[in-house]
C-alpha cells in the first residue's frame, strides 16, 4: 500500500506534488519521493517521512510541467534503511525515458524477471511493470495508440494489483499514464484545475491543492494525459471491481471517498451494526485515536452510550505501517496516554477499526485498567483477520495474525479476548462489512481464499503454502 500522484499541464507541477505528497504521507511512511520532467530529469527521494527528505526549497521546487511523486509502504524488499532508500520511488529508465509510481503488490514477478532482458536496480515490484513497459515502448515513436498497445501487453503478464502512474517522453511531447487492475483493488482517482491534470490514490488530495474531482478510474484501464491536457482512455479488461476492504477500514482518510462512498460514512455506520448487533452494558464509548474515531462515534450514536476521550495521541506515525515489529511498539507506547480522570471506575467500551497482529490491543486494554476501569469491552469494526493480504498490506505470515493459535486455528471471540485481557470482544461480520459498503469488495485476508477474486485464488493458495512466519511469501 502506498500513495501515489502524477500531474501535468501548462505551469510547473513540482509543488503541487509536493503538497499532494502530505495528503497522503499516511498511505506510506518508509519513504517518498518527487520526480519532474523538463527534458532533463529531477528527482529526490529517500527513506522516511516528506517533512524530513523535503527540507530546503531546492527539493521543493524543481522545473517541469510533468512529475510524479510517491510515498512508500515497504510491502517487497528488506526493511533496513539502505534497502528503504533504495527502494524509494518514483524509479525511472532512460532508455527509453520512462519513470513510474506504484501502488499494489504484483504477485508473479519472479515470472515477469525472466522475460525481459532488462535488470531491475531494485527490489521493489515497481520493476514488474517498469521493465516489461520499456520493453513495450523501446525505440518506439512514441503515440496513445503505442501507449494503449504496450499497456495491453503489460497487462496481459501482470498478476495482482496495481495503480500505476508512468511519466514518458516523446521528444518535446511528454505524456503521463496510468494502468489499473482488472479488479481495480488499489483506488486511482483523476481531478483537474486550470489546465493541470492529477491523478492519485484519494481525493483527499483534491482537497488540499484545490482540484476538482472529475472521476473514478475504471479497473482495467489505461488513461494517457498529454501536456494540452488531452485525454485518451480505454478499458482494455472489464472484470468485476473488488477494491480492498481494508481501504475502508483502515488505509484511507475519513475525508476520502472510493467509488462515490464516504470513507468516514461507511466507518460511522459500521460503528452503529456494531452497537446494533453487539451491545454491552458500559458508562462511556472510547475511542482508539485516530482510527477509531468515527466507528466509535456510530457505536455512541446508535447505543446512546457518551463518547469521551479517554485515549490521547502524541504520535502522527501511524502503527501498524511500521516496517518491524520493535516499531510499531514504540509507536504504541511512546504515542499513546491513557486519562485517569475519563477511565476511573467506569465501564468502557474502546472502539478500533481492526486487529491484525495485537500489538495495539494489549497495550490498550493494559493501559485502561491501569488508569482505573474498572471494565474493558473491545470492539472492532471490521472481521477478524485470518489471511495474509497478498495485494498490498503488509501482513506477511499467517502465523502473525492475533486470531489464530499456535497450530493456526482460528480462535472464538471468546478465546481472543481472554488472550487480550478484555472482558468482551465483538467484530462486524464479514457480510455485514460488505452490505455497508455497498458494493463487493477484496476480502481475501478475512476470508481465505474465496474473499479473493476469482482469478487469483490459485496464486493466493500457492502463495499460502509457501508461508514461513516472517517472511512474504512472494518473495
Amino acid at each position: 500500500m502506498c500513495g501515489i500522484v502524477g500531474v501535468i499541464g501548462n505551469k510547473p507541477v513540482s509543488r503541487f506534488i509536493y503538497h499532494s505528497l502530505f495528503a497522503i504521507q499516511h498511505r506510506g511512511q518508509s519513504s517518498a519521493g518527487k520526480l519532474t520532467y523538463d527534458g532533463n530529469i529531477h528527482v529526490f527521494k529517500d527513506y522516511g517521512l516528506v517533512r524530513d527528505i523535503f527540507d530546503d526549497e531546492k527539493k521543493i521546487d524543481t522545473p517541469g510541467l510533468v512529475g510524479l511523486g510517491h510515498t512508500r509502504y515497504s510491502t517487497a524488499g528488506m526493511d533496513d534503511v539502505d534497502s528503504l532508500k533504495k527502494n524509494a520511488q518514483p524509479e525511472y529508465l532512460v532508455n527509453p525515458f520512462l519513470a513510474a509510481v506504484h501502488n499494489g503488490n504484483v504477485i508473479n514477478c519472479s515470472e515477469i524477471k525472466h522475460k525481459t532482458n532488462r535488470s531491475p536496480r531494485t527490489e521493489c515490484d515497481i520493476q514488474c511493470l517498469l521493465l516489461p513497459m520499456a520493453d513495450e515502448l523501446y525505440k518506439k515513436e512514441l503515440s496513445t495508440e503505442v501507449i494503449f498497445n504496450a499497456c495491453k501487453k503489460v497487462m496481459k503478464k501482470v498478476k495482482g494489483s496495481y495503480s500505476s502512474l508512468f511519466l514518458a517522453d516523446s521528444g518535446e511531447d511528454p505524456y503521463m499514464f496510468a494502468i489499473t487492475d482488472p479488479h481495480k483493488i488499489r483506488p486511482l482517482v483523476l481531478g483537474k484545475k486550470n489546465g493541470l491534470y492529477c491523478l492519485t490514490s484519494e481525493t483527499r488530495v483534491f482537497k488540499k491543492t484545490n482540484f476538482e474531482y472529475v472521476k473514478d478510474i475504471p479497473g482495467g484501464s489505461v488513461i494517457i494525459i498529454d501536456k494540452d491536457g488531452h485525454i485518451f482512455e480505454k478499458q482494455l479488461v472489464k472484470k468485476t471491481e473488488t477494491p480492498c476492504m481494508f481501504e475502508f477500514v483502515y488505509f484511507a482518510k475519513p475525508d476520502s471517498r472510493i467509488r462515490g462512498r464516504s470513507v468516514h460514512d461507511v466507518r460511522l455506520n459500521l460503528g452503529r451494526l456494531l452497537a446494533k448487533n453487539n451491545p454491552v452494558d458500559a458508562d462511556i464509548i472510547v475511542p482508539v485515536p485516530e482510527s477509531g474515531r468515527r466507528y466509535a462515534l456510530g457505536y455512541s450514536r446508535e447505543s446512546g452510550i457518551p463518547l469521551d476521550e479517554g485515549i490521547m495521541k502524541d504520535k502522527a506515525e501511524r502503527s501498524f505501517i511500521q516496517q518491524k515489529q520493535e516499531s510499531r511498539d514504540k509507536i504504541v507506547e511512546e504515542g499513546l496516554s491513557f486519562l485517569r480522570a475519563v477511565l476511573n471506575g467506569k465501564r468502557v467500551v474502546l472502539v478500533d477499526d481492526s486487529i491484525v497482529r495485537g500489538t495495539n490491543v494489549r497495550k490498550l486494554v493494559e493501559g485502561a485498567y491501569r488508569a482505573g476501569a474498572k471494565e474493558v469491552h473491545i470492539r472492532i469494526g471490521c472481521p477478524p483477520l485470518i489471511a495474509p493480504c497478498y495485494l498490498g498490506i503488509d501482513m506477511r505470515s499467517r502465523k502473525e495474525f492475533l486470531a489464530r493459535n499456535e497450530t493456526g486455528d482460528v480462535r472464538s471471540w471468546d478465546e481472543i479476548a481472554k488472550e487480550i485481557g478484555a472482558d468482551s470482544l465483538a467484530y462486524v461480520q464479514s457480510d455485514d462489512l460488505e452490505d455497508v459498503i455497498g458494493f463487493p469488495v477484496c476480502k481475501g485476508c478475512v476470508s481465505f481464499p474465496d474473499g479473493y477474486p476469482d482469478d487469483l485464488q490459485d496464486y493466493v493458495n500457492e502463495l499460502y503454502e509457501k508461508d514461513e512466519q516472517g517472511k512474504r511469501a512472494y518473495e
